[in-house]
């Protein structure tokens, strides 16, 4: 009985080692010692290398979009200033009329200076809106003058005929300006650079061409028509010595209406025709003119 308990034991242990060698094969050599994990030093190296790389362009990238986005916003700001402060003169000098004023002395200003005055440009204006229905005009005062800051600054008036603690009240329109320069063309396409050019004080130009020089978006220019109701007005006193808009200029009068169209027949202002009624000749100009 113990033989055949040997024997089964030999053959369990050979069937064992049979089973056990296929296995043992098929993971390979046994090695001795700590199995090998991790990187490589060179390894190491070359993957900090590869994302120092890739943060350096993506850094580089997002500095220049960075850069870009403030350039972009800084010129989209200087085109919307730019487009305030001519929306501001388009309106100012678009509703320009033939109304001068009194200063602080109580002398008379034309209702138009250009370079003749302590402004480069000073003129009054209609449609100064009032939401509060406030006890004012609707007429208004206006100046414009360049600092030595290269500030481009609009000043306007609570009053048309000032006193003498009257003050100016001040906005600032653009920055940056290096030149602020205005020409004006007359009613007969000639250009001048002072006006009045005559001795009326309601005379207006028939535009004004607006040259603006900018740091940021070089020389820009402009011209701003002024009202043909405002020419008409001004162009009707514009003769020295004249009552400003007492004769008409337009076509079409009543009969017997004396005519002050500029030209060698307006020395008759005035005068009644002979054989006729005596009209006066306000139908025109004396219309036109707003006070």
């Amino acid at each position: 009985m113990s033989t055949s308990i040997a024997s089964k034991t030999i053959a369990s242990k050979s069937i064992a080692a049979h089973l056990s060698v296929p296995k043992l094969a098929a993971m390979g050599p046994v090695r001795r010692g700590f199995a090998q994990t991790g990187f490589t030093l060179l390894e190491v190296l070359v993957a900090m290398s590869i994302f120092a790389l890739i943060g350096l362009g993506a850094s580089q990238m997002l500095r220049t979009v960075i850069t870009t986005h403030e350039r972009v916003m800084t010129q989209v700001d200087n085109f919307s200033a730019f487009t305030k402060a001519f929306s501001v003169l388009q309106r100012d000098f678009s509703q320009a009329v033939p109304r001068p004023v009194k200063d602080e002395y109580g002398e008379l200003l034309p209702a138009l200076m250009v370079a003749s005055g302590e402004y480069m440009v000073e003129l009054s204006r209609a449609g100064w809106n009032n939401p509060a229905q406030l006890n004012r005009s609707s007429l208004q005062r206006i100046a414009y003058q360049l600092s030595d800051d290269g500030e481009l600054k609009r000043y306007f008036w609570l009053v048309m005929d000032r006193a003498e603690d009257s003050e100016p009240i001040e906005q600032t329109l653009l920055t940056g300006i290096e030149d602020f320069r205005i020409g004006l063309i007359d009613a007969n396409g000639g250009t001048v650079q002072v006006w009045p050019a005559t001795n009326a004080l309601d005379a207006l130009p028939a535009a004004a061409e607006i040259f603006i020089v900018s740091e940021q978006l070089g020389e820009i220019r402009k011209v701003f028509v002024f009202p043909e109701l405002a020419v008409k007005g001004g162009t009707a006193g514009a003769t020295p010595g004249a009552t400003p808009g007492a004769t008409s200029g337009s076509p079409g009068s009543a009969p017997g209406s004396t005519s002050g169209a500029v030209g060698p027949t307006s020395g008759a202002q005035g005068r009644p025709s002979p054989g006729r009624g005596n009209t006066s000749g306000r139908t025109g100009g004396a219309d036109a003119r707003i006070r």
